[in-house]
């Protein structure tokens, strides 16, 4: 018979990590799913771990693959989940015992296609400080996505929810991108007819120095940039005016700040590749950045000079960290 739920783990390099990760899943009073751990060519003990709870427990299904990275790894899960719903747990976290109970019983009851959980966040042992209101919240397709947006009480995070099977028909994550969770979640959203919010913390995260989301760069605030720009043109002529607004907001400020981290950084750092995809993407929406109320008369000056002159928005911006500094002394 196939399993209600399909948990996918993606594995790499997390052998001190990965024991409490699998037995908070195991341990689930809800008991009808299989556990995919599929383990992304780690080369330390994952792996043998992996295959130790394959033995100790039927539910567990393991794949050994060549390091492909994140995405790679939850896509494989993806392809062989046999289950009618599909979570996603990272193996440096775990969860509580009745995560996968609460999220079913809610994605069930109201016929729904996403379950979203609260989380904490973890660091050296303490749960940093988070206030719950433990409430229930249902949202049509354009509440959704709008709250998705917002990025507050529905984040654009895979692991804290539980989806609909189907909605990953059309849906992989993004290989070798930062913020790959970005780019494939709001396209499961823009499917979902019925999102459950559960405002209570189910999922415990472990704030890491050295994991894979650790410090901003460039060519991470670049990917970011990019899944917003896909999501813009995704929604843009659809029948959702307020978030179209606000995510072409988020792409100007977002744009226009990357621009400014590589002007700080001097002439020789600067990547024109993206400037000039920059340029296009405001020449294509200069008529709606210039109507957008959600974007200030200096973020639309600031688009208006990169569209025109990057070299002229560079001196300008210069010359005001100079005054800046002046200032400061």
């Amino acid at each position: 018979m196939k399993p209600e739920i399909s948990i996918i783990v993606p594995i790499y390099k997390v052998e001190m990590y990965l024991k409490k990760c699998v037995d908070s899943i195991l341990s689930q009073t809800f008991r009808d799913f299989e556990l995919i751990l599929v383990n992304d060519g780690s080369p330390d003990k994952c792996g043998e771990i992996c295959d130790y709870y394959k033995e100790l427990d039927p539910r567990v299904t393991v794949i050994h693959k060549q390091n492909g990275g994140l995405s790679d790894a939850r896509n494989y899960g993806i392809e062989i989940a046999k289950g009618k719903y599909i979570g996603f747990v990272d193996s440096d976290d775990w969860i509580e015992p009745d995560m996968y109970e609460s999220m079913h019983g809610l994605i069930t009851a109201h016929k729904a296609d996403i379950v979203v959980c609260g989380h904490y966040e973890v660091q050296d042992g303490v749960y940093l400080d988070k206030e719950f209101t433990h409430e229930v919240r249902v949202y049509n397709n354009q509440e959704a996505f709008k709250k998705l947006l917002e990025d507050t009480e529905i984040k654009n995070l895979a692991w804290d929810k539980l989806y609909r099977a189907e909605l990953f028909k059309k849906v992989r994550y993004p290989v070798g991108r930062y913020f790959e969770d970005m780019f494939a979640t709001f396209k499961l959203f823009l499917q979902a007819d019925k999102v459950v919010s559960l405002d209570s913390p189910k999922y415990l995260y472990l704030r890491r120095g050295d994991s894979i989301t650790g410090e901003m760069n460039n060519a991470k605030y670049y990917d970011r940039i990019c899944a917003w720009q896909e999501l813009y043109e995704a929604i843009k002529d659809k029948d959702y005016p307020e978030a179209v607004e606000k995510s072409l907001a988020r792409n100007v400020t977002e744009g226009i700040e990357l621009c400014n981290l590589q002007m700080i950084a001097g002439e020789t750092q600067v990547n024109k590749e993206f400037l000039a995809e920059l340029g296009s993407f405001f020449s294509r929406h200069i008529k709606e950045i210039r109507r957008n109320n959600s974007i200030s008369r200096q973020m639309k000056i600031a688009s208006l000079l990169i569209l025109t002159s990057s070299k002229a928005y560079r001196m300008l911006y210069q010359s005001k960290l100079r005054l800046k500094g002046s200032n400061l002394t």
